[in-house]
């Protein structure tokens, strides 16, 4: 059962829960009261754990490799995996990105 806690909301929160208010409550944001506060806290940190727990389900990490693959850049940066590891920066060793960009040049001129 839930408990009845008191608790600071920093002014910046406060007025970001306010803005939310017609969307979540129908309510402006002058008539909110501290028990409409509450509601919009539980309700705005369930629809973050849903929208968390949807982008779980999307492979971003591969659809972003795939897009980065396809540009021709000196250095590739990787997104780290599932396993918490740091993004990697990697040299691209087949791309010589002056000799190619030196070579357009020519062609151009």
């Amino acid at each position: 059962m839930a408990e009845n806690i008191r608790v600071r909301i920093e002014p910046d929160i406060e007025q970001y829960l306010k803005s939310q208010s017609l969307r979540v409550l129908g309510k402006s944001s002058e008539k909110v009261t501290t028990s409409d506060l509450t509601t919009l806290v539980n309700r705005i940190v369930y629809e973050h754990r849903q929208a968390h727990q949807l982008m779980s389900l999307v492979p971003i990490t591969r659809i972003f490799n795939w897009l980065s693959s396809l540009s021709p850049v000196n250095k590739v940066v990787t997104l780290a995996s599932k396993t918490g590891e740091q993004p990697v920066l990697q040299q691209a060793d087949d791309f010589d990105f002056d000799a190619d960009l030196a070579d357009k040049f020519e062609e151009a001129a």
